[in-house]
Parts: C-alpha cells; sequence; structure tokens
C-alpha cells in the first residue's frame, strides 16, 4: 500500500470513529484507543476546556485516557504535567498545532481539537507531518461531535431537572391541597365549635327578651345579644375568607329591588352612627333603575362592611353614601357607583394598597383602639371583583376617607317581595300544633329548642343521637324532624338516609326533616339535602327563624 493510500486509509478509519454516540465517554472510548492502534502509539489524553486560564488550580484531570490513568496525571505524568500547567495557564494555546515535547527519550505530541480540547499522544518515534496532517482534519470532526455530547448531555440533565421540578411542583401542589383542605376543615370544625354554644347563648337571650323583664335587664340582654352577633360576624369573616381563598365562594345571581335593598340595610347601621353621635344619610340618585339583577346577600355584605368602618373609624362628623349611575354600558345594562365617604381619621397614601390585604390594619395601634380581625376590607374587595368591579379609596390622614366601587348590573324586572312583618316582642301560637322528634346532642340546645316549641305549643320528643332517632320514629312517626348533623353513635346524614330508605322499603309517606346544625359551610347544606333532607337551618338562629322553618317546611 502506497503512503498516500495509507494514509487515507488512516484517516477514513479515525473519522468512522467519531459521531456515532451521544455518550462523550462512550465515543471517546471507542475512539482514542483504536486511534493509538492505528498509529502505533504507546498512550494518549484528552482534555475538554472552555478555552479560559485557570489561575491557582491544578492541571485538571483528562477527560478520557487510554490506558487508564492510576493516580492522577499529575502522578503519573509528572514531568507532562509541568507542560501543561503553563499551557492551561495560558488559556490551553499550544505554541502550533502539532507541537512535540520530548520528555526522557518519549514524544509527546499536543493536537488542539479545535478550541475546545486538546489530544495529546505519546509516541516513539514522533509522527510523520503527514498523519499529523490528517489528524488535524479528523480532530475538527471530533470537536463538533464532542460539542454534541456535551449538548445532549446537557439537555438531558435539563430535562431531568425540568422533571424533577415538575415532580417537586406536583408533590408542593399536592401539599398545598392537603394544606388548604385541612384549613378548611379545621375551620368548619372550629366554626361548629363556636356555633353550637353561641345557639344557646343567642337562643336563651331571645327567650328571655319573649318573656317579662325589667327595662334594665331588657338592656343588659340586648348587648348580650349584640355582643353574640359581633362574635357570629367574625366567625363568618373567617369563613367567607376560607371560602374566597380556596375559590369556592360563588355569587347567587337574582332579581333585586336596589332602594329597597339598602333601605333593609341601614336601619341597624343608623342606630351604630347615632350612638356616637354621627350625622349618617344616603342618597339614591333618580336615574339609577332600581329592578336589577345580582347578589343581593353579598352586595349587602360589602355595604354594610364599608358603612361599618366608616362609622367604626369616625369620632365626630358625618358618614353619607351616595348610589349613582355611570355612563359607557350596553343597552339592557347599568353600571351602578357605590361610594360611602366619612370624616374619620383617613389613611396615609403609604398604607392605602395594604389595608385591601387579609389580617392588615392600617397600623397596630388602630387594631388595638377599634378591634376587628382585619378581613372586612379584604373579603369586600374580592366580592367586589367578582362582581366586575375594583374597590378603591382616596384618603388624607386626619381628613376622612372615601371608599367607591362601580360594578354592572343587567336590568330585570323588579321582584316581588312580601310586606315585612313588624318585629314581634312575644311569640305567637302556632296555628297548628306539631310532633316534633328533635335529635340533638347538645344538652344547652336540647332545651332551648324544647323551651321554645313547647311556648308556642308544639310537642317535642327528644333523642340525643342519629340512632336514639330512628328508633324513636319506628315508635311513633312526628309530624316533623329537627336532625342536628354532627351527633355521636350515628351522625344526622346517617339516620336521614336510613329513614328515607325504610320509608321507600316500606311505603311510608315521607316525614318532613330539617337540618338544624351548627354546621355552616354551603357543602354541609348540600350534604343534607342529598341524604334526603327537606330544609337547612344554620346555627346560631333565632326563635322567629325556627319557627318560620317549621311553618315552610310542614305546609
Amino acid at each position: 500500500m502506497t503512503p498516500t493510500l495509507e494514509l487515507i486509509s488512516i484517516q477514513y478509519a479515525l473519522a468512522l470513529l467519531v459521531g456515532q454516540d451521544l455518550d462523550l465517554r462512550t465515543m471517546l472510548r471507542k475512539f482514542l484507543p483504536s486511534t493509538l492502534k492505528l498509529l502505533n502509539c504507546r498512550s494518549g489524553y484528552i482534555w475538554l476546556h472552555q478555552h479560559e486560564a485557570v489561575v491557582g488550580v491544578d492541571l485538571p484531570e483528562p477527560a478520557y485516557s487510554y490506558p487508564a490513568l492510576h493516580g492522577g496525571v499529575v502522578e503519573s505524568q509528572p514531568a507532562l504535567s509541568s507542560h501543561l500547567r503553563r499551557i492551561v495557564a495560558n488559556g490551553w494555546q499550544v505554541k502550533k498545532p502539532g507541537e512535540i515535547i520530548q520528555i526522557d527519550s518519549c514524544y509527546y505530541h499536543l493536537l488542539p481539537i479545535g478550541t475546545s480540547g486538546l489530544l495529546v499522544l505519546l509516541r516513539d518515534p514522533p509522527l510523520p507531518d503527514t498523519h499529523m496532517l490528517a489528524l488535524g482534519l479528523v480532530l475538527k470532526r471530533l470537536e463538533t461531535a464532542c460539542l454534541a455530547c456535551l449538548q445532549h448531555a446537557y439537555l438531558n440533565e435539563a430535562r431531568q431537572e425540568a422533571l424533577l421540578a415538575q415532580k417537586a411542583a406536583e408533590q408542593a401542589h399536592q401539599a398545598a391541597v392537603q394544606a388548604n383542605k385541612a384549613k378548611s376543615e379545621f375551620l368548619a370544625m372550629m366554626s361548629h365549635e363556636i356555633r353550637t354554644p353561641m345557639n344557646g347563648v343567642m337562643g336563651l337571650t331571645d327567650l328571655m327578651l319573649y318573656s317579662e323583664v325589667s327595662p334594665q335587664q331588657r338592656e343588659y340582654l340586648d348587648m348580650i345579644k349584640s355582643s353574640s352577633r359581633a362574635l357570629l360576624d367574625i366567625i363568618n369573616e373567617i369563613l367567607d375568607f376560607s371560602r374566597i381563598e380556596s375559590g369556592s365562594l360563588t355569587l347567587n345571581y337574582a332579581p333585586l329591588s336596589l332602594r329597597e335593598l339598602i333601605r333593609d340595610t341601614f336601619p341597624p347601621l343608623t342606630l351604630r352612627a347615632k350612638e356616637k353621635a354621627l350625622a349618617f344619610h344616603w342618597e339614591v340618585a333618580e336615574d339609577v333603575p332600581d329592578a336589577l339583577d345580582g347578589d343581593a346577600g353579598r352586595l349587602r355584605q360589602i355595604l354594610i362592611n364599608l358603612v361599618g368602618n366608616a362609622i367604626k373609624f369616625t369620632e365626630r362628623g358625618e358618614v353619607a353614601v351616595s348610589v349613582t349611575l355611570q355612563s359607557g354600558v350596553a343597552v339592557g345594562q347599568a353600571c351602578v357607583l357605590f361610594a360611602i365617604r366619612d370624616t374619620g381619621i383617613g389613611i396615609a397614601l403609604d398604607k392605602q394598597a395594604s389595608i385591601f390585604q387579609p389580617f392588615q390594619q392600617a397600623d397596630n395601634s388602630i387594631t388595638r383602639r377599634y378591634g376587628g380581625t382585619g378581613l372586612g376590607l379584604a373579603i369586600s374587595s374580592q366580592l367586589v371583583e367578582m362582581m366586575g368591579g375594583h374597590l378603591r379609596v382616596e384618603s388624607d390622614p386626619g381628613n376622612g376617607s372615601i371608599f367607591h366601587f362601580s360594578t354592572v348590573f343587567n336590568l330585570t324586572v323588579k321582584p316581588q317581595t312580601p310586606p315585612l312583618a313588624s318585629a314581634r316582642l312575644t311569640l305567637l301560637q302556632a296555628d297548628r300544633p306539631l310532633d316534633i322528634l328533635l335529635a340533638e346532642d347538645n344538652a344547652v340546645n336540647r332545651m332551648l329548642a324544647v323551651r321554645l316549641l313547647s311556648k308556642v305549643g308544639h310537642k317535642v320528643t327528644v333523642a340525643e343521637n342519629g340512632q336514639e332517632a330512628i328508633a324513636a320514629w319506628l315508635v311513633k312517626r312526628p309530624d316533623v324532624i329537627l336532625m342536628d348533623m354532627q351527633m355521636p353513635v350515628m351522625d344526622g346524614i346517617e339516620a336521614s338516609l336510613q329513614i328515607r330508605q325504610q320509608e321507600l322499603a316500606r311505603g311510608l309517606m315521607s316525614t318532613p326533616i330539617i337540618a338544624l346544625t351548627a354546621n355552616a359551610m354551603s357543602s354541609d347544606r348540600d350534604r343534607c339535602l342529598a341524604a334526603g333532607m327537606d330544609d337547612f337551618l344554620s346555627k346560631p338562629f333565632n326563635a322567629q327563624d325556627l319557627l318560620d322553618v317549621l311553618m315552610r317546611t310542614c305546609n
């Protein structure tokens, strides 16, 4: 074989060894031993680098060597390492491609792998120039293959990191879901545990107010009832905030009369303003439509929060509410602007954004002086956004504040509402005495319900758990069952399901079942209705609420 043909054969054989694998070590393991054999070299070393000088750092180990080094390149090849350190310190620049260093009758060939690496071959005698030239062309191909392997490794590493990050995100999401579920369950449990004794306090207060008491005693009882309602408002705020956070709070749209809603909402607030000697007035502009489609309960809650805050933080002067019509909406809609203005303490500019955050007030001294959870504005802001608006504030310290929001309503027909009954200070006797089965495990609430229902002429049989309620129902079927949800032995849900199953199996008429429970979440109502109950009354309730739900269900 002629020298030229031999050279071409070697170059072709070496080129075939490059680029067949995407794993760097596998490719180098195939390339270097075969190269040494074809070129009759004794050993070889390959370094890959970022072509920068390494200052104050010893010579790095090669990416691959053959035969394998024992103890590292510095220990195995101390003389070569001394030369290579200078090359490394010079940013891996050799004097010329193919530079040959003679050390102890051995020849080390320094061959750059493009700009990304260095190949060192040990051979005695040195390689001919033609072989060096042929190797230079192959090493360009080797550089490209090495960079492809490194890129592949980087992408694989990035992919693994992405998968790990995705897994971590999924785990974090699951942990957040579990934490949110645990929080919701805790809030529901705490709500139940607080509402149960609250029902006793408020119910017994109602019973005493319906009896003969002195003016001073009536004043004390009214104060107990007012304090109980304040505590109940705090519980409801926490539950609302939890529902908003979990995304389970929804708006219930229905026809409403705007002016009637405002007339019904503001009288209690008028009394609070009068207690502080504040002027309180409101005005609805004549061109504002009255019949709107919206969530009356949530709109009322927003107005109570905003006006209540205005009264709380105003020591003298007035609180005024204006409701005006805005332009720029489609036909069949109305954009209504609500503005609540006060002459109170005002809010500094740097605090105005934070007051809409949960559990935040302008400063700690306000919490100590005026009280409150710091949730009212956060809840109101979220509710306004759910209605498509945005709650804003304009204020100067010492010069009062204006809270305002606008929301778009669809126009509708005015709802038919029955005239409001005047407040009663006496309980009227029932038109039709009922035989009532009461399933309630709390002794105070049991006594309260029995006294109240007996007072208006109903007959009550009591059971302390769901199992006793089923047994009593089997002995004598009542006109209606008042069923608590959470009871020992058997809860109200299971008892209701069993009663409905027995009615179906025996072909009996359905006995009305009313859930009378301290569980106040909307999901609790859904569970009760799904179990076959006919109505739902959340504790604490006042006496008239219980009598009204009885009349509604049994008629």
